[in-house]
This record gives structure tokens, sequence and C-alpha cells, in this order.
């Protein structure tokens, strides 16, 4: 089944995404991660078919409105917008798959909404990026003079392979997982191709959570939890403070994955059949 785009109007834009609509199976909402978009669960939804999924972009990411000129791109300004969107689709509740920034939004999601949340999955992600203490004064410096360096447009591109090459510099992603975000990334000017991601989400934010804060928020979850890991999010965050925060979440399943940070789109199969379990188990 190949999904149809979907268009959700808010007060201050639109969000898009791709919706695999089933009415009356189990809802499903997919939340992709910093600079992806909603073909990040492309392959996934293949393995996914006894749900009614939708896959989000973000503000300012795949086909989605850009954020007003006076706004910023803080994490926790998605929550608004979910909480928006739901109530659109009519959807009371629904599962959430968050990826990498999605699954920490998720988690403050299902925090702030537990009533909103059946169950929550997580992709190479436990709760939301945190600051150690003492570094807020230089986190405020660096906010400020990323949003004062004059704004460009991202770097252009002869050709979609050619974007294809840069992303897969960043992340060892397949060709085939490559190519669906960056297809659904760029447009075509006439003369080259260019990304329609609005270059204020490289601005720095001004604040983080305290890492106290993300073990409140995890603690906070009421809905059944899974959480894959990848040797990604286990160097980031390093073990000890991955399993503290693994020991917050009341209701948590930890699945170790051995790819590498996108694992979710080149071992679809994989990764959606233990999501299917869990998701039947839980509905």
């Amino acid at each position: 089944m190949n999904p149809v785009e979907a268009s959700i109007t808010l007060a201050w834009g639109t969000l898009t995404g791709l919706h695999w609509s089933r009415p009356g199976a189990a809802r499903v909402l997919c939340l992709h991660g910093w600079l992806d978009n909603a073909a990040s669960f492309v392959p996934m939804a293949t393995f996914l078919d006894e749900f009614d999924l939708l896959a989000l972009d973000f503000a300012g990411h795949g086909l989605s409105s850009h954020r007003p000129a006076d706004s910023r791109y803080h994490a926790t300004e998605n929550l608004f917008d979910l909480d928006q969107v739901l109530d659109k689709l009519g959807w009371e509740s629904c599962h959430l798959i968050g990826h990498s920034l999605g699954g920490g939004i998720a988690s403050c999601f299902a925090a702030a909404l537990p009533e909103r949340v059946d169950s929550l999955v997580m992709l190479d992600a436990v709760g939301i990026l945190s600051l150690p203490a003492g570094q807020a004064a230089r986190r405020l410096r660096m906010s400020v003079q990323s949003v004062r360096k004059q704004l460009s447009n991202l770097r252009p591109y002869t050709n979609v392979e050619e974007a294809i090459r840069a992303r897969q510099g960043k992340s060892p992603l397949s060709d085939h997982a490559a190519r669906l975000l960056c297809e659904r990334s760029l447009e075509h000017t006439g003369d080259h191709y260019q990304w329609r991601t609005d270059p204020r989400l490289n601005w720095r934010s001004p604040q983080w959570f305290s890492d106290n804060q993300v073990l409140d928020v995890l603690a906070a979850i009421r809905s059944p939890t899974l959480v894959f890991t990848s040797p990604s999010v286990i160097d980031y965050l390093g073990e000890p403070a991955l399993n503290q925060r693994l020991s917050a979440i009341a209701d948590c399943r930890r699945v170790k994955e051995d790819g590498h940070h996108h694992f979710h789109m080149d071992k679809a199969q994989k990764t959606a059949a233990i999501v299917k379990e869990f998701f039947i188990r839980e509905s």
C-alpha cells in the first residue's frame, strides 16, 4: 500500500506527512530525527501494515511549512504542534514511534500528555538531549552567536546523487535510505537542487534540560515503552547515564541494536517486527 500525502493546517502554518490510512486500525504517529523527514519511516511502514500509520514532517523539515520569521526551532515547540495534529486527525490517542530527536520529543509528549500515548517506541533515543551542570552560560553564548550569523541558503547540488553522497557523509546510510530522505528534502530550482529545510534549524537552542530534568520527564511516562539503542546513542550518553535513563521509565523494555544510527531504515523488517509485536501486545 502506497502512502498518501497528508497536510494538516495549524494556526501558524501547515505540517505535512505520509499517511498509510487504515480506518479502524490502531493508530501510530511516527516522528523523525533532526534534519530528516517523514520518509525516514517509509522502509518500516511496509512491515507495519496492520496499523493506521502517519509519518509526520516536523516544522521546517520535509514539505512542512517553515516557522514564522519571528519564531525559533526549540524542540519543545513541537509538543504543541503534536497536540494540535492529534486534534485535527480526530485521534484521542495513538502509539508513538520517534527516531533520535523525534524520540526525545515523543518522550516529552508522553510525559506531558500521558492520556494521548498508548505506547511509546524510541529508536536510538532515551529522552531528549540534556546539558551538564555548569554549561548554561556557554550554551546561551553559543545560541546568540549562531543567531547573529547571517542566514544563507543551504548548499546547492547539481543533481540528487550529489546530495545523496553528501548525506551519506553524515551517516552510513544505504543508497536507498539516503535517496528517500534526500528526495523529500530537495527541490529543483531549474538550475540546481536546493534543500527545502529551514536553515534556522542550525541555530543553537539557548537552553536544554538538565540531566535531572530529563530523568524527571522520563519518570513521568506512564505508557509501556520500547527503546532501541545502537552504539551511537551508547557512545553519546555513556552506559551509566543510559542505564539511569532507562531505569527512570516505569515500564520499559530495551533492545540492543548493533547497526548505525539509522538502523530503522536499513534494518526495517527486523526493527518493524519487534515494534509490531510490541504494539499488538499493548493495543
